[in-house]
């Protein structure tokens, strides 16, 4: 809005896959996580959103207190951890 861009919204769709069925119907415009960008579909093209002045985004995972993480649970948060470091704003920011 602050570049004079006010998104008219005539539907609201919840998982961003489905969203990327309406941008390849040609029927708006979406943001994809930088982590799911590696499978959007070859019908659409992605382009580069950059805003310096926008916040930074925190991403935790949730495991239960007290309870020492699977061997899928680690395997998968280490996962998490290669795939974050692969995007270029999280360079030196995983922990």
């Amino acid at each position: 809005m602050r570049h004079g861009f006010r998104p008219r919204i005539a539907h609201v769709v919840v998982e961003w896959i489905a969203e990327l069925g309406y941008v390849a119907a040609g029927l708006g415009v979406t943001l994809v996580p930088a982590l799911a960008a590696e499978s959007v579909r070859p019908d659409v093209v992605l382009l580069p959103v950059v805003d310096e002045a926008a916040p930074g985004r925190a991403v935790y995972a949730a495991t239960a207190r007290g309870v020492a993480p699977s061997p899928a649970a680690r395997a998968f948060l280490g996962a998490l951890r290669e795939a974050a470091t692969r995007i270029p704003a999280a360079r030196g920011a995983v922990t």
